[in-house]
């Protein structure tokens, strides 16, 4: 064997010992979720102690803090400090629940909050799936009954959605009483059934927070 083949045996041998060393060292990546925002790193570990569940979380969190009221001008939707450019001005998620069978954050533009209806714009929430569920469309059928009738509702329809890596989920428009609703996408995956929503929001802009998420998958 000539110097140059066993010195290029001896580089090949040191890169598979420093690979393999380097791979033992990287942190075990959290299920659902390749990336956490840094809004989610202070309640990530209690989720993954109190649910089994597979938490996925999103990187596209919008802030838009207004909407129009009856005279068309836009308004803040809830009563919390905003910046100049109509957007919240800190973002906090905080666990509402996390159990056997499901788990459920908020959203919230105040660290007091914890989805009250006067300060969370959003939610995030996973649940297993067991035999005789309802479908999602049939979950939300009585909002579309001639006898539902909202103060306002979105002037979008409900309906399916295709989303990221194939998979199809279902838009459910926000609707209004004494407070908006949120608008939702809802989806099933290996045997969980997902949900995001944002208040107020657009079928285009909760089904990118749903896209978000799923793309952020491992």
């Amino acid at each position: 064997m000539t110097l140059t083949i066993r010195r290029s045996l001896i580089c090949f041998l040191c890169s598979l010992l420093l690979g393999c060393s380097a791979a033992a060292q990287e942190p075990t990546p959290i299920p659902g979720a390749r990336t956490v925002l840094p809004i989610f790193q202070p309640i990530v570990e209690q989720l993954q102690h109190q649910t089994p569940i597979p938490v996925v979380l999103p990187t596209n969190i919008p802030t838009e803090a207004l909407m129009p009221n009856s005279t068309g001008k836009p308004q803040a939707y809830i009563k919390v400090p905003i910046t100049p450019e109509g957007k919240f001005q800190q973002v906090f998620a905080h666990i509402i629940e996390a159990q056997q069978n499901r788990y459920e954050i908020s959203l919230d533009a105040t660290s007091t909050c914890r989805g009250q209806d006067s300060c969370s714009f959003g939610l995030l929430s996973g649940q297993l799936l067991h035999q005789g569920d309802p479908s999602i469309q049939a979950e939300y059928a009585f909002e579309q009954s001639p006898d539902f009738r909202p103060t306002e509702r979105s002037p979008e329809a409900m309906r399916t959605v295709a989303l990221a890596r194939g998979i199809t989920g279902y838009f459910v428009p926000f609707i209004c009483g004494a407070n908006c609703d949120t608008s939702k996408v809802i989806w099933e995956q290996n045997g969980y059934r997902y949900k995001v929503g944002i208040r107020y929001a657009s079928k285009k802009t909760v089904v990118g927070v749903a896209n978000s998420a799923i793309q952020n998958e491992p």
